[in-house]
């Protein structure tokens, strides 16, 4: 198998199994997981950026530009709410829900290109935006409960995605600063969050110590597998994989948490499935 194709795919394996990791932290606080999965990842994400000497530079480069921070500062805010959206979605038993968000990801990111950097959008890619559009509407509109925890992780997501393109930063450079960025507001949540609340690490059991200590490697190693498998890999093929993590997601959360899927909720995302089949058709044939 290609290397780029083995890395990258790996990524996407992990975060599509995601949900079953925090699922293990369901009886935490969701905040109390996020933050622990925020302060673990900076000593991975140091070790990472220390020992590879091109991202050190450009580590450098980015916390000496004031517009640069600027940016990551915004985008620190657009993953941790992600980040802190998908453990609640796992929490309160709403993966299916979450992976929708994630299915609009590519067609969200396509309409931002167009919009923010101008990129051609193709009739065979319109027609993709309006089955996946009209797929998630009826989603949206057909259901018992507005499913905002989805749309605001899929936004949340596409959003990371489209302010990080127009940044010279790179992903794991860029993702140490972003958490070094939050470090500050994670100790005074944490000081708060201490004082009105139990909380649960060295509190509870041993398992529960580890699953909150890995959570910042477990965050960190699929980024840099993905990182690494782009460099190898035409956007294309990078665009088509990441239909993977989803379509796990999906069944993780319908065929081994039992969450119900309704008529509806199917008609829904089969046609957003309809627009992903068509977009990933005009990445392969460049329409």
């Amino acid at each position: 198998m290609n290397r780029g194709i083995l890395l990258v795919l790996s990524g996407y394996l992990m975060w599509g199994f995601f949900p079953i990791y925090w699922a293990f932290l369901n009886h935490v606080n969701p905040s109390e997981v996020l933050v622990h999965r925020i302060v673990w990842s900076i000593p991975v994400l140091f070790i990472l950026v220390y020992f590879r000497p091109s991202w050190q530079a450009n580590f450098r480069e980015s916390i000496t530009s004031r517009k640069e921070l600027l940016f990551l500062f915004l985008t620190a805010t657009l993953i941790t709410i992600n980040w802190g959206g998908y453990i609640l979605a796992v929490n309160l038993g709403r993966i299916v829900e979450a992976s929708m968000g994630y299915f609009l990801s590519p067609v969200i990111n396509m309409l931002g290109g167009y919009i923010f950097f101008h990129e051609r959008i193709s009739r065979v890619k319109k027609w993709a935006v309006f089955f996946a559009t009209f797929g998630a509407l009826y989603y949206v509109f057909s259901g018992d409960s507005f499913p905002w925890l989805g749309l605001l992780i899929g936004l949340t997501f596409s959003s990371y995605g489209v302010a990080r393109k127009a940044m010279a930063t790179s992903p794991v450079p860029g993702l140490y600063i972003e958490t070094l960025l939050l470090l500050p507001f994670v100790f005074i949540f944490t000081i708060w969050f201490y004082s009105n609340h139990e909380v649960a690490i060295f509190n509870v059991n041993l398992s529960t110590d580890i699953l909150l200590i890995l959570a910042g490697l477990v965050t960190v190693v699929p980024l840099a597998l993905f990182t690494a498998g782009t460099k190898l890999l035409p956007m294309t093929t990078v665009g088509i994989l990441f239909l993977i993590t989803p379509t796990i997601q999906f069944l993780v959360g319908y065929a081994l948490y039992d969450e119900p899927v309704n008529v509806n909720q199917l008609i829904g995302f089969f046609g957003v499935w309809i627009g992903l089949v068509m977009y990933s058709y005009a990445l392969i044939k460049n329409k």
